[in-house]
């Protein structure tokens, strides 16, 4: 995982080691640590020095840690989506076309919505008009919709492949840090680093999984409406329910592909990343500025009552900040 960064940085790495394994002999020799102290010392010496032995001088980090946690990740996503398929199965395959094969895994999953998108590209084109039709305000209609459904299964199929492709990124980006991360986990005063990447790491990985899950759930209904189309024996655009099913499988999968992130973020406490945590950005932003506005007004508020005091002094109307009431009663004896 990390020859190359030991091939260039390695003297530097192992003179840090070796510096830091001495400071800690020096603190023990001089007693300059007692109690508690020296004992969490040690045991930081510890495990400083089998996680670097293990990440930096050895390929443990990728053996042990990096390929079964991506393995892992394969394994749920092959559950998830054999167990899909099989509460999908009562649809019914009605052909044996590409798109239909089993989806038990992520890449029968791509290979088939590639697939079905060209498919559904060649249904397309055939239900268009063509020539002088195209003037025709009647099938007007028919191009807009055929463009809409295009627009919505390519919304799907982008956001689909944008949050996969992301989660798996980020989780690779993660790994790549986290050997320098595990070192900072061995000190009490970095742990937290540790505990958000560990966080994040998870974080990512549901993201994975739900995006998978989203899209398997809507995969049959979708494929279903695809074949439907596929059927069409004129050049006419039936609106029924081939239509709106689609368009309404494609709409709901990009709504709740959306929403993954949220549900990531929910139950790893951590940041959302979709479309509500641009809404929270905003109303946070929002926010800030309506207490600003707030405070300001406060601070116009009391100025004008400064002044307005001030002024009173001056013209004899409130003399030392006393309204004519209070003038009044102090002359007539009237306790408050």
């Amino acid at each position: 995982m990390y020859s190359d960064l030991m091939d260039s940085f390695s003297i530097f790495l192992r003179s840090a080691f070796a510096l830091y394994i001495v400071y800690v002999g020096y603190q023990f020799t001089m007693n300059k640590k007692e109690g508690k102290d020296s004992q969490d010392i040690f045991i930081t010496s510890i495990l400083v020095s089998a996680v670097y032995v293990f990440a930096f001088e050895t390929s443990g980090y990728y053996n042990y840690v990096i390929k079964p946690a991506f393995g892992l990740l394969e394994d749920i996503l092959t559950f998830i989506l054999s167990k899909v398929q099989e509460a999908s199965s009562y649809l019914g395959k009605p052909a044996e076309t590409d798109y239909f094969s089993d989806v038990t895994n992520i890449t029968q999953l791509f290979t088939a919505l590639d697939m079905m998108f060209l498919e559904f590209m060649k249904t397309c084109k055939g239900l268009l008009p063509s020539g002088w039709k195209m003037f025709n305000p009647l099938l007007l209609v028919d191009v807009f919709a055929i463009l809409m459904l295009i627009l919505a299964y390519g919304a799907m199929y982008c956001c689909f492949v944008f949050m996969f492709i992301m989660s798996y990124f980020l989780m690779w980006l993660l790994f790549y840090v986290g050997g320098i991360v595990l070192i900072l986990g061995c000190f009490k005063e970095t742990r937290g680093i540790f505990f958000s990447w560990a966080k994040m790491l998870f974080n990512y990985a549901l993201v994975a999984i739900f995006t998978a899950l989203v899209v398997a759930v809507c995969y049959a209904g979708i494929s279903q409406s695809v074949y439907k189309m596929t059927t069409y024996d004129t050049t006419m655009l039936n609106f029924t329910a081939d239509f709106l099913g689609l368009f309404v499988w494609c709409f709901i999968c990009f709504a709740i592909t959306l929403k993954t992130p949220d549900l990531a973020a929910g139950l790893t406490n951590a940041m959302a990343g979709s479309t509500s945590g641009i809404a929270g950005a905003l109303s946070m932003g929002g926010g800030k500025a309506a207490a600003m506005s707030a405070g300001l007004g406060t601070m116009h508020g009391k100025g004008i009552g400064a002044l307005a005091t001030k002024a009173g002094q001056m013209t004899g109307v409130v003399p030392h900040g006393r309204s004519a009431t209070q003038r009044l009663k102090d002359r007539l004896g009237i306790k408050n």
